[in-house]
């Protein structure tokens, strides 16, 4: 898909708040160069690689050394022509680096500059570093997830950080499309704090009516019920009736002819005020099942689904049918399962161009393009300002 086609992305990013955006740029058609410093960035080798993997797709990079005055100009050639400048570093890093709003948009006055941090460009937090949890946990996220008796959890993906990017890619395809129409470029600002507190809005609102804080709820919710995960012969299932149609159908599956005739579980009300007598009735139910059998009765027509792991994700039918996890090979790294974009236009999903960059694996090549000759390229490179990735023999 090249719906970005002669879209230039010069990526000053690492983890995920700023490189997801970028990738997804890259996967849409555009022309995604990563700067990375010498010694790579500091996720490049986070789990095995797989932070690294998951989320620098479809872009070239290169590797210079930013602290140096010609490793600043080699930036600032990219950005001249660039349309996209997406950074995630602690706010009044990059302008160290003489990559700022004010240097780049004096050079470029149509870029679109994008900044994703951890509180925002401005505030009494703003200098802070920070990583997914902490967002999570300054929003009420965590305190407000795990189970009731136990103490709290954060979510195990960086949902956060991928929702921040899922902001900014909305922003940066909203500049570029007016762009189109005003000539003007535009300063993007996003906070893993304001998308972790848009996250909660929900339970804000909540708050504000009642007066009441969310509580820890396991696999559950305040809500519903049944509304959780029971467990089976083997593995868990996660089952949510969240209506009365739903209910009449859970138990006409499961052929519980007592629970659907008792008056105090016919409406939603009902099952949440005897939620206590209830859920251990159904817990007692789904344990004379496997997890398999429970999908087959109930799926049709009763929100269901066995708790996987993520080998199990990856043989699931309907994933499969989807298409969207794809193997490829990667240097060191050997056969990969890699997640594609998860948006079908045209009854087909974006496609991989390029796999993920070594480090300075297209440096000399992007350079060239710069108009540095072959003698100004290894020069920068016997000087340690430019990186060239080598493959080993």
């Amino acid at each position: 898909m090249n719906f970005l086609q002669g879209i230039k992305v010069v990526d000053l990013t690492s983890a995920v708040a700023g490189a997801l955006p970028t990738m997804l740029l890259g996967d849409l058609g555009a022309d995604v160069i990563k700067v990375e410093p010498p010694e790579g960035e500091h996720f490049r080798y986070a789990m095995d690689g797989a932070w690294f993997l998951a989320a620098n797709r479809n872009k070239r990079g290169i590797a210079l050394d930013l602290t140096t005055k010609e490793g600043q100009e080699i930036a600032l050639k990219l950005v001249k022509t660039a349309d996209v400048f997406v950074e995630n570093l602690v706010p009044g890093t990059v302008n160290k680096l003489g990559l700022g709003y004010d240097r780049v948009a004096q050079v470029n006055p149509r870029i679109i500059y994008c900044s994703a941090s951890g509180f925002g460009q401005e505030g009494p937090y703003s200098q802070r570093p920070a990583y997914d949890p902490v967002a999570q946990a300054m929003s009420g996220i965590m305190i407000a997830t795990g189970e009731p008796d136990r103490p709290p959890v954060r979510q195990a993906p960086p949902l956060i950080d991928q929702t921040t990017g899922l902001y900014a890619l909305c922003a940066i395809l909203a500049c570029l499309w007016d762009r189109e129409r005003t000539g003007k470029g535009r300063r993007i600002d996003v906070a893993l704090l304001d998308t972790a507190v848009w996250a909660m809005s929900t339970y804000i609102i909540h708050h504000s009516i009642t007066g009441r804080l969310p509580s820890r709820a396991g696999t559950g919710h305040a809500s519903f019920a049944p509304y959780q995960a029971f467990d089976t012969k083997d593995t868990p299932i996660w089952i949510g009736v969240t209506t009365d149609r739903f209910w009449v159908a859970f138990c006409q599956a499961l052929g519980l002819d007592e629970l659907a005739s008792d008056p105090r579980y016919s409406t939603v009300e009902g099952r949440l005020k005897h939620r206590n007598e209830l859920i251990p009735k159904i817990s007692e139910t789904c344990k004379q099942y496997t997890s398999i059998e429970l999908e087959s009765k109930l799926a049709a027509n009763v929100p269901c689904g066995r708790l996987l792991n993520v080998a199990e994700v990856c043989q699931d039918p309907q994933i499969q049918f989807r298409r969207l996890i794809e193997e490829w090979d990667y240097p060191g790294a050997g056969q990969v399962r890699t997640v594609r974009m998860p948006v079908m236009i045209s009854r087909e999903l974006p496609k991989t161009r390029m796999r993920p960059p070594q480090l300075g694996e297209h440096t000399s090549q992007v350079l060239a393009e710069l108009g540095y000759s072959k003698e100004e390229i290894q020069e920068l490179i016997e000087k340690g300002i430019a990186v060239q990735y080598e493959p080993q023999a």
